[in-house]
């Protein structure tokens, strides 16, 4: 078992702004250069560079190209390739790749939107390799605006149906505002030839200054991100056009990486294995883990069955659930490995009402709920608890009381959110209030529950690191933002970015599963960052397994829990 802060960047690469990935390029270029002791230029170490770059970007389009369905019926067509190059260096990337592809004796024609002269340092060297090797650029003029890429009415399917593959060399992520009308043009015949487009870097059209979509953008099926991820690949806005985010890695000097770490990292599935807590194979019952877990009213059952699942399925060698006597027969039918705590009937007890306090926490089970939590070693509340003051009350009062690791969840959140008399704020009554929890926990908001907590999210995702780090440091505690992608912020100001785009968890419930699965993480013994990170990798691991099972369409948050068992690898 590994805790995040001993990964390299390797096994957890820092997601770098544009601004950073540039300045590590250029810090490298003068880096290599000077240890190369032979003259060697910055332009010759970026030179180097641009060939692994455009190596990656070649291998990965012989790994697309293989991957195709060849026509059917016979004399089928060869796969070709459409290179589009403009005069920097992604274009330079481009050349290096259709230097390869020829050398492969893989067709393909390069489109440049710039003439030969404007390829200047790293982009003229991998020019003169490309035409060395064969290769010759075709002028795109931007005739297609009046009737097809090659200039002539017609001939624009014509040219679509010559080509299995577009790569994307345009610009890269180094583009910024409205595009050319030269580039406008290549980008619109690209989409209307209707074949799969990969990008090297950025699709051209995205802005990754501005960090939004320019009219029109090229709609990328994979796009190659060189060096380090960028958040641009993972949020809603660009990820729509950036498709399946590669990470081809290249040299860059360990002592550099650091030196330009922003803290944000890309947390993914193949972190799970080495996360995973020991296991005590001599151990009983409870050296293997209790998990408590306050879940459950009279019209959300469900969330506490579906959360006590998934901590069964977890790992958890005891999981307690307390619920509302009054769902127990519901609960006992659905559950049989849990103990149950049944929370005592509160209502009439106060003689001015009787009031829903039959079917919810409130403040009289505090006492009940506390001695049973001294045997446990992590606690979570808040799924299906409801809305009702007493329950309110109760959170409130129980929070601060409890000594355990928490999961703070669902109803829990909205409970302390109701602690903001006036406007939510980073620094506003419900952040204060779980600054003044002492042990560790792990908050678990969706945007909306974040959004009462806190205030108002940024306009734009990739602001959202810097306001969780902000919160997670004032509060000091593990925040994740669910979502696609999810966050994670530490109170130390790491973040952890899990990429994920599964419509098929956008359904109730589904967050009552990975509330069941990081506090029976907490109980085994993992800490809280560790937990919350694994946790959510597990629950997407077990969403891609549901939904390859069941469809996008018909899979459930029970589905997930069935695929827990693959997710965890056994």
């Amino acid at each position: 078992m590994k805790l995040l802060e001993q990964f390299d960047y390797r096994e957890l690469p820092p997601v770098l702004s544009t601004d950073a990935m540039r300045a590590l390029d250029a810090a490298t270029k003068e880096e290599m250069a000077h240890d190369a002791g032979d003259g060697s230029t910055a332009v010759d170490a970026g030179y180097c560079l641009m060939k692994q770059a455009g190596a990656a970007l070649y291998r990965h389009v012989v790994d697309v190209l293989g991957n195709m369905d060849d026509a059917p019926g016979l004399g089928a067509p060869r796969k070709v390739v459409a290179v589009f190059v403009g005069g920097g260096n992604n274009g330079g990337d481009g050349l290096v790749l259709a230097k390869l592809l020829i050398e492969a004796g893989i067709p393909c024609t390069v489109y440049s939107l710039a003439a030969a002269e404007k390829f200047k340092n790293e982009a003229k060297l991998a020019l003169d390799d490309f035409v060395l090797a064969g290769g010759r650029l075709v002028p795109y003029t931007g005739a297609s605006l009046h009737g097809g890429l090659l200039g002539l009415p017609g001939r624009r399917a014509a040219a679509a149906s010559a080509f299995s593959l577009v790569v994307d060399c345009m610009l890269g992520n180094g583009a910024f505002g409205e595009l050319r009308e030269l580039y406008a043009a290549a980008v619109r015949d690209i989409g209307d030839w209707n074949v799969p487009v990969v990008a090297a870097d950025a699709p051209t059209g995205y802005d990754s200054h501005e960090h939004v979509r320019r009219d029109p953008c090229a709609r990328a099926c994979e796009t190659v991100l060189f060096g380090f991820p960028r958040l641009d690949a993972y949020v809603r806005e660009g990820g729509m056009v950036f498709g399946r985010a590669m990470v081809a890695p290249l040299a860059y000097p360990d002592s550099l990486v650091s030196k330009f770490d922003e803290k944000i990292y890309l947390a993914t599935e193949s972190l799970i294995s080495q996360l995973l807590p020991e296991r005590n194979e001599w151990g009983d019952k409870r050296e293997q883990g209790c998990a408590m877990i306050v879940a459950g009213s009279g019209n959300m059952p469900g969330a506490a069955v579906l959360c006590t699942r998934a901590a069964l399925r977890s790992g958890a060698g005891l999981v307690t659930l307390a619920s509302p006597d009054s769902i127990m027969p519901v609960l006992q039918t659905k559950l049989s490995e849990p103990v149950f705590c049944n929370l005592q009937d509160m209502s009439g007890q106060d003689a001015d009402s009787v009031d829903d306090r039959a079917m919810a926490l409130a403040p009289a089970h505090i006492p009940q709920i506390l001695e049973k939590a001294k045997h446990c070693q992590a606690f979570a509340i808040g799924p299906g608890l409801s809305g009702a003051e007493c329950t309110r009350d109760a959170v409130l009062e129980l929070l601060p009381k409890n000594s355990c690791p928490l999961v703070i969840d669902a109803d829990a959140l909205n409970a302390i959110a109701s602690l903001n008399k006036t406007v939510a704020s980073t620094t506003s009554g419900a952040a204060s209030f779980l600054r003044g929890i002492a042990v560790s926990a792990i908050l678990t908001p969706h945007r909306r529950e974040f959004e009462r907590l806190f205030g108002p999210l940024p306009a734009s995702d990739i602001e959202i690191p810097a306001m969780l780090r902000e919160i997670s440091r004032f509060t000091a505690k593990v925040i994740v933002l669910k979502g696609a992608p999810t966050f994670i912020a530490i109170p130390d100001g790491r973040v952890y970015v899990v990429p994920a785009c599964n419509s098929g968890l956008a359904k109730g419930g589904s967050g009552d599963v990975l509330t069941g699965i990081v506090v029976a993480l907490l109980s085994q013994g993992l800490a809280a960052p560790e937990a919350a990170v694994l946790g959510v990798l597990l629950h997407q691991k077990a969403g891609h397994a549901a939904r390859d099972k069941k469809g996008v369409f018909s899979m459930l948050p029970s589905d997930l829990i069935q695929s827990l068992p693959q997710a965890f690898g056994t």
